[in-house]
Protein backbone atom coordinates (compact mmCIF):
# COMPACT_ATOMS: atom_id res chain seq x y z
CA UNK A 1 0.00 0.00 0.00
CA UNK A 2 1.62 3.37 -1.13
CA UNK A 3 0.28 6.89 -1.15
CA UNK A 4 -0.03 10.30 -2.60
CA UNK A 5 -0.64 14.01 -0.94
CA UNK A 6 -2.02 16.44 -2.76
CA UNK A 7 -3.04 20.03 -1.95
CA UNK A 8 -6.25 21.79 -3.40
CA UNK A 9 -5.63 25.27 -4.21
CA UNK A 10 -4.02 25.98 -0.50
CA UNK A 11 -7.36 25.17 0.47
CA UNK A 12 -6.89 21.40 1.60
CA UNK A 13 -5.11 18.79 1.51
CA UNK A 14 -5.94 15.25 0.27
CA UNK A 15 -4.35 11.72 1.34
CA UNK A 16 -5.14 8.72 -1.21
CA UNK A 17 -4.19 5.43 -0.13
CA UNK A 18 -3.67 2.46 -2.59
CA UNK A 19 -1.66 0.10 -4.95
CA UNK A 20 1.03 2.44 -6.69
CA UNK A 21 -0.32 1.90 -10.24
CA UNK A 22 -3.78 3.49 -8.98
CA UNK A 23 -2.40 6.02 -7.68
CA UNK A 24 -0.46 7.27 -10.09
CA UNK A 25 -3.34 7.12 -12.65
CA UNK A 26 -5.96 9.16 -10.08
CA UNK A 27 -2.50 11.51 -10.06
CA UNK A 28 -2.37 12.45 -13.73
CA UNK A 29 -6.04 14.11 -12.59
CA UNK A 30 -4.98 16.09 -9.77
CA UNK A 31 -2.80 18.98 -9.51
CA UNK A 32 -0.52 20.19 -6.44
CA UNK A 33 1.02 16.69 -5.72
CA UNK A 34 3.64 16.90 -2.62
CA UNK A 35 6.74 15.19 -2.88
CA UNK A 36 7.80 15.45 1.04
CA UNK A 37 4.21 14.49 2.79
CA UNK A 38 6.42 13.19 6.58
CA UNK A 39 5.24 16.46 7.62
CA UNK A 40 1.64 16.71 5.68
CA UNK A 41 -1.46 16.37 8.55
CA UNK A 42 -3.81 15.83 5.70
CA UNK A 43 -7.85 17.19 5.74
CA UNK A 44 -9.07 14.37 4.20
CA UNK A 45 -8.37 10.48 3.75
CA UNK A 46 -9.26 8.27 0.96
CA UNK A 47 -8.26 4.32 0.75
CA UNK A 48 -8.83 2.53 -1.74
CA UNK A 49 -8.37 -1.56 -1.67
CA UNK A 50 -7.94 -3.04 -4.98
CA UNK A 51 -9.24 -6.68 -5.03
CA UNK A 52 -6.41 -9.38 -5.98
CA UNK A 53 -8.78 -11.03 -8.14
CA UNK A 54 -9.81 -8.00 -10.79
CA UNK A 55 -13.38 -9.12 -12.70
CA UNK A 56 -13.95 -8.46 -16.11
CA UNK A 57 -17.32 -6.11 -16.42
CA UNK A 58 -19.44 -8.73 -19.24
CA UNK A 59 -21.54 -6.64 -21.32
CA UNK A 60 -24.68 -8.05 -21.03
CA UNK A 61 -27.97 -5.48 -21.96
CA UNK A 62 -30.65 -8.07 -19.55
CA UNK A 63 -29.45 -5.29 -17.08
CA UNK A 64 -28.56 -1.72 -16.75
CA UNK A 65 -25.37 -0.21 -17.50
CA UNK A 66 -24.80 1.20 -14.10
CA UNK A 67 -26.69 0.90 -11.24
CA UNK A 68 -25.62 2.93 -7.70
CA UNK A 69 -27.25 2.03 -5.01
CA UNK A 70 -27.20 2.39 -1.06
CA UNK A 71 -26.07 -0.46 1.20
CA UNK A 72 -25.27 1.60 4.33
CA UNK A 73 -27.20 3.84 6.78
CA UNK A 74 -28.37 7.36 5.79
CA UNK A 75 -25.65 8.66 8.09
CA UNK A 76 -22.63 6.39 6.82
CA UNK A 77 -23.82 5.21 3.29
CA UNK A 78 -21.87 2.52 1.50
CA UNK A 79 -22.41 3.02 -2.13
CA UNK A 80 -22.37 0.10 -4.32
CA UNK A 81 -21.91 0.30 -7.88
CA UNK A 82 -22.85 -2.45 -10.74
CA UNK A 83 -22.08 -2.10 -14.15
CA UNK A 84 -24.37 -4.40 -16.71
CA UNK A 85 -24.44 -7.11 -13.54
CA UNK A 86 -20.99 -6.72 -12.38
CA UNK A 87 -20.39 -5.19 -8.86
CA UNK A 88 -17.79 -2.66 -10.16
CA UNK A 89 -16.96 -0.86 -6.32
CA UNK A 90 -18.13 0.42 -2.89
CA UNK A 91 -17.37 3.51 -1.79
CA UNK A 92 -17.99 3.65 2.37
CA UNK A 93 -18.58 7.01 3.37
CA UNK A 94 -17.11 7.04 6.75
CA UNK A 95 -17.27 11.10 7.09
CA UNK A 96 -16.88 14.06 4.76
CA UNK A 97 -13.19 13.60 5.60
CA UNK A 98 -12.79 9.89 5.05
CA UNK A 99 -13.79 7.13 2.23
CA UNK A 100 -12.60 3.75 2.17
CA UNK A 101 -12.89 2.30 -1.24
CA UNK A 102 -13.26 -1.49 -2.43
CA UNK A 103 -12.75 -1.58 -6.03
CA UNK A 104 -13.18 -5.02 -8.22
CA UNK A 105 -11.67 -3.83 -11.46
CA UNK A 106 -8.20 -3.10 -12.13
CA UNK A 107 -6.90 0.86 -12.38
CA UNK A 108 -10.32 2.02 -11.29
CA UNK A 109 -9.37 5.76 -11.15
CA UNK A 110 -12.91 6.91 -11.18
CA UNK A 111 -13.05 5.57 -7.83
CA UNK A 112 -10.46 7.97 -6.17
CA UNK A 113 -11.91 11.03 -8.08
CA UNK A 114 -14.85 10.41 -7.28
CA UNK A 115 -13.84 10.72 -3.79
CA UNK A 116 -12.36 13.39 -3.76
CA UNK A 117 -15.35 15.76 -5.70
CA UNK A 118 -17.31 14.89 -3.06
CA UNK A 119 -15.08 15.61 -0.32
CA UNK A 120 -14.52 19.09 -1.76
CA UNK A 121 -17.97 19.59 -2.43
CA UNK A 122 -18.89 19.39 1.08
CA UNK A 123 -15.91 21.25 1.79
CA UNK A 124 -17.17 24.57 4.57
CA UNK A 125 -14.96 26.92 2.46
CA UNK A 126 -15.98 25.33 -1.15
CA UNK A 127 -19.70 24.26 -0.66
CA UNK A 128 -21.52 27.67 -0.50
CA UNK A 129 -19.41 28.67 -3.58
CA UNK A 130 -21.06 28.83 -7.20
CA UNK A 131 -20.73 25.54 -9.11
CA UNK A 132 -20.78 26.22 -13.43
CA UNK A 133 -21.38 23.97 -16.08
CA UNK A 134 -18.08 25.63 -17.82
CA UNK A 135 -14.45 25.05 -18.76
CA UNK A 136 -12.16 27.02 -17.96
CA UNK A 137 -8.57 28.41 -19.43
CA UNK A 138 -5.74 30.46 -19.40
CA UNK A 139 -5.07 32.47 -22.32
CA UNK A 140 -1.82 34.85 -22.19
CA UNK A 141 -2.21 35.05 -18.59
CA UNK A 142 -6.10 36.03 -18.70
CA UNK A 143 -8.36 33.61 -17.46
CA UNK A 144 -11.38 32.38 -20.14
CA UNK A 145 -14.79 30.93 -18.92
CA UNK A 146 -16.55 29.12 -21.47
CA UNK A 147 -20.40 28.73 -19.67
CA UNK A 148 -23.20 26.74 -21.24
CA UNK A 149 -25.30 23.60 -20.59
CA UNK A 150 -25.00 20.60 -21.81
CA UNK A 151 -24.37 20.32 -26.27
CA UNK A 152 -23.72 23.96 -26.45
CA UNK A 153 -20.12 23.62 -27.57
CA UNK A 154 -17.74 24.21 -24.68
CA UNK A 155 -15.46 21.52 -24.83
CA UNK A 156 -14.95 22.32 -28.28
CA UNK A 157 -14.24 25.83 -28.07
CA UNK A 158 -11.67 24.86 -25.54
CA UNK A 159 -10.48 22.20 -27.27
CA UNK A 160 -9.30 24.99 -30.39
CA UNK A 161 -8.27 27.70 -27.71
CA UNK A 162 -5.97 25.18 -26.71
CA UNK A 163 -4.70 24.10 -29.80
CA UNK A 164 -4.44 26.67 -31.96
CA UNK A 165 -3.76 29.22 -29.32
CA UNK A 166 -1.58 26.89 -26.76
CA UNK A 167 -3.83 28.39 -23.49
CA UNK A 168 -3.38 26.67 -20.68
CA UNK A 169 -5.43 24.18 -19.37
CA UNK A 170 -7.36 24.70 -16.13
CA UNK A 171 -11.27 22.69 -16.16
CA UNK A 172 -13.32 21.11 -18.10
CA UNK A 173 -17.38 20.71 -17.55
CA UNK A 174 -16.92 21.41 -13.75
CA UNK A 175 -15.79 25.37 -12.20
CA UNK A 176 -16.07 26.66 -8.56
CA UNK A 177 -16.34 30.40 -8.20
CA UNK A 178 -14.05 32.23 -6.06
CA UNK A 179 -13.17 35.39 -4.42
CA UNK A 180 -9.76 36.52 -5.07
CA UNK A 181 -8.23 40.36 -4.29
CA UNK A 182 -11.90 41.60 -5.65
CA UNK A 183 -11.90 39.79 -8.63
CA UNK A 184 -13.11 35.93 -9.27
CA UNK A 185 -11.58 33.81 -9.39
CA UNK A 186 -12.16 29.81 -10.91
CA UNK A 187 -11.23 26.69 -9.15
CA UNK A 188 -10.98 23.37 -11.27
CA UNK A 189 -12.72 20.54 -10.28
CA UNK A 190 -10.67 16.64 -10.71
CA UNK A 191 -11.95 14.88 -13.18
CA UNK A 192 -11.49 13.09 -16.46
CA UNK A 193 -12.20 15.75 -19.80
CA UNK A 194 -14.50 13.47 -22.01
CA UNK A 195 -14.36 15.17 -25.76
CA UNK A 196 -16.82 14.13 -28.47
CA UNK A 197 -15.63 11.63 -31.45
CA UNK A 198 -16.49 14.77 -33.74
CA UNK A 199 -13.75 16.76 -32.21
CA UNK A 200 -11.27 14.16 -31.33
CA UNK A 201 -10.96 13.12 -35.48
CA UNK A 202 -10.47 17.15 -35.92
CA UNK A 203 -8.17 17.90 -33.77
CA UNK A 204 -4.43 16.63 -31.99
CA UNK A 205 -6.61 14.37 -30.17
CA UNK A 206 -6.85 12.04 -33.20
CA UNK A 207 -4.13 10.02 -32.11
CA UNK A 208 -6.17 8.10 -29.75
CA UNK A 209 -8.31 6.78 -33.11
CA UNK A 210 -5.87 4.80 -33.72
CA UNK A 211 -4.23 4.21 -29.89
CA UNK A 212 -7.24 3.86 -27.51
CA UNK A 213 -4.87 3.63 -24.53
CA UNK A 214 -2.95 7.39 -25.19
CA UNK A 215 -6.38 8.69 -23.80
CA UNK A 216 -5.00 6.79 -20.38
CA UNK A 217 -8.47 6.66 -19.01
CA UNK A 218 -11.02 4.78 -18.21
CA UNK A 219 -13.99 5.05 -20.37
CA UNK A 220 -17.46 5.81 -19.68
CA UNK A 221 -18.96 3.93 -22.99
CA UNK A 222 -18.33 0.18 -23.70
CA UNK A 223 -15.17 -1.10 -25.58
CA UNK A 224 -17.06 -2.46 -28.69
CA UNK A 225 -19.24 0.74 -29.08
CA UNK A 226 -15.62 2.75 -28.97
CA UNK A 227 -14.13 0.06 -32.11
CA UNK A 228 -16.98 0.64 -34.03
CA UNK A 229 -17.35 3.81 -33.87
CA UNK A 230 -13.60 4.17 -35.15
CA UNK A 231 -13.87 1.85 -37.45
CA UNK A 232 -16.94 3.07 -39.10
CA UNK A 233 -15.78 6.38 -38.43
CA UNK A 234 -19.27 7.44 -37.18
CA UNK A 235 -17.62 10.69 -35.26
CA UNK A 236 -21.11 12.14 -35.65
CA UNK A 237 -22.39 9.91 -32.70
CA UNK A 238 -23.17 12.10 -29.74
CA UNK A 239 -20.75 10.41 -27.86
CA UNK A 240 -17.20 10.56 -26.99
CA UNK A 241 -14.12 9.53 -24.95
CA UNK A 242 -12.36 10.16 -21.54
CA UNK A 243 -8.49 11.32 -21.44
CA UNK A 244 -6.83 11.82 -18.55
CA UNK A 245 -5.94 15.09 -17.12
CA UNK A 246 -2.22 15.16 -18.00
CA UNK A 247 -2.51 12.99 -21.44
CA UNK A 248 -5.70 15.40 -22.56
CA UNK A 249 -2.84 19.09 -22.21
CA UNK A 250 0.26 16.49 -23.59
CA UNK A 251 -1.62 15.30 -26.75
CA UNK A 252 -2.67 19.06 -27.22
CA UNK A 253 0.81 20.22 -26.21
CA UNK A 254 -0.09 23.10 -23.30
CA UNK A 255 -0.04 23.22 -20.00
CA UNK A 256 -2.27 23.07 -16.87
CA UNK A 257 -3.11 24.97 -13.94
CA UNK A 258 -5.63 24.86 -10.96
CA UNK A 259 -7.28 28.12 -11.08
CA UNK A 260 -6.95 31.51 -12.96
CA UNK A 261 -8.51 34.94 -12.44
CA UNK A 262 -11.46 35.44 -15.11
CA UNK A 263 -11.32 38.09 -17.55
CA UNK A 264 -13.23 37.13 -20.09
CA UNK A 265 -16.70 34.79 -20.50
CA UNK A 266 -17.50 33.24 -23.63
CA UNK A 267 -21.05 31.72 -24.05
CA UNK A 268 -21.17 29.19 -27.18
CA UNK A 269 -23.82 28.29 -29.16
CA UNK A 270 -24.12 25.14 -31.89
CA UNK A 271 -25.52 26.76 -35.13
CA UNK A 272 -25.34 25.05 -38.56
CA UNK A 273 -24.80 28.98 -39.81
CA UNK A 274 -21.04 29.57 -39.74
CA UNK A 275 -19.23 31.36 -37.36
CA UNK A 276 -20.08 34.82 -35.77
CA UNK A 277 -18.84 36.57 -32.61
CA UNK A 278 -19.49 39.37 -30.60
CA UNK A 279 -19.57 41.40 -27.09
CA UNK A 280 -22.88 41.26 -25.50
CA UNK A 281 -24.37 43.39 -22.60
CA UNK A 282 -22.70 42.62 -19.51
CA UNK A 283 -26.37 41.99 -18.22
CA UNK A 284 -27.36 39.79 -20.83
CA UNK A 285 -23.64 38.10 -20.08
CA UNK A 286 -25.07 37.62 -16.42
CA UNK A 287 -28.19 36.61 -17.13
CA UNK A 288 -27.25 33.85 -19.35
CA UNK A 289 -23.93 32.89 -16.96
CA UNK A 290 -26.82 32.45 -14.54
CA UNK A 291 -28.81 29.82 -15.78
CA UNK A 292 -25.12 27.72 -16.23
CA UNK A 293 -25.39 26.38 -12.68
CA UNK A 294 -24.75 23.02 -11.08
CA UNK A 295 -27.21 21.37 -8.43
CA UNK A 296 -24.21 20.19 -5.69
CA UNK A 297 -25.01 17.13 -4.36
CA UNK A 298 -23.00 15.37 -1.01
CA UNK A 299 -24.73 11.15 -1.94
CA UNK A 300 -21.63 9.76 -3.94
CA UNK A 301 -22.82 9.61 -7.27
CA UNK A 302 -20.94 9.47 -10.50
CA UNK A 303 -23.56 10.65 -12.57
CA UNK A 304 -23.13 14.00 -14.27
CA UNK A 305 -24.79 16.94 -12.20
CA UNK A 306 -28.13 18.44 -12.63
CA UNK A 307 -28.29 21.83 -14.25
CA UNK A 308 -30.27 24.58 -12.71
CA UNK A 309 -29.88 28.34 -12.08
CA UNK A 310 -27.90 29.79 -9.95
CA UNK A 311 -27.03 33.75 -8.07
CA UNK A 312 -24.48 35.35 -8.60
CA UNK A 313 -25.00 38.62 -7.35
CA UNK A 314 -22.21 37.65 -4.51
CA UNK A 315 -19.37 37.32 -7.17
CA UNK A 316 -18.11 40.24 -8.51
CA UNK A 317 -17.98 39.93 -12.44
CA UNK A 318 -17.56 43.84 -12.73
CA UNK A 319 -14.45 44.23 -15.05
CA UNK A 320 -15.42 40.72 -16.88
CA UNK A 321 -16.32 41.23 -20.57
CA UNK A 322 -18.74 38.80 -22.27
CA UNK A 323 -18.98 36.99 -25.83
CA UNK A 324 -21.24 35.08 -27.52
CA UNK A 325 -19.58 32.91 -30.26
CA UNK A 326 -21.55 30.70 -32.56
CA UNK A 327 -20.35 27.95 -34.63
CA UNK A 328 -21.21 24.17 -36.39
CA UNK A 329 -17.51 22.39 -35.21
CA UNK A 330 -14.23 22.63 -34.65
CA UNK A 331 -13.16 23.09 -38.50
CA UNK A 332 -15.76 26.03 -38.38
CA UNK A 333 -13.52 28.04 -35.66
CA UNK A 334 -10.66 27.49 -37.19
CA UNK A 335 -11.90 28.76 -40.87
CA UNK A 336 -13.74 31.89 -39.05
CA UNK A 337 -10.33 32.67 -37.53
CA UNK A 338 -11.82 33.25 -33.98
CA UNK A 339 -9.56 35.86 -31.44
CA UNK A 340 -9.71 37.24 -28.24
Amino acid sequence: MSEKVFDYNNITSIRIEGPISLLERIARNVEGEKTNTGRVIPDCRIKIDESAAPVEIEKDKRYEYLTVRNIGSSDKPSIEYIRYNTPVRVIHYKSDQEYLVNTNVRLDEASGLICIRNYLSNHPQLCSLPLLHASLLSLNGRGVLIAGNSREGKTTLAVYLLQEKKADFVSDENVVLDHYNGAVRGLYIPRTPRVRFSTIANSSLSKVLDDIKLADATQYIDQDAIDRIISTKSFHVDAGLAFSRRSFCNLLEVGSRESELINTVILPKYNGGGFYMRNIPFSQGMEQLSRSGLKRKSFIDPKELEETDIDLSSINFKNVEFIEVGFSDLKCLIKGGFRL
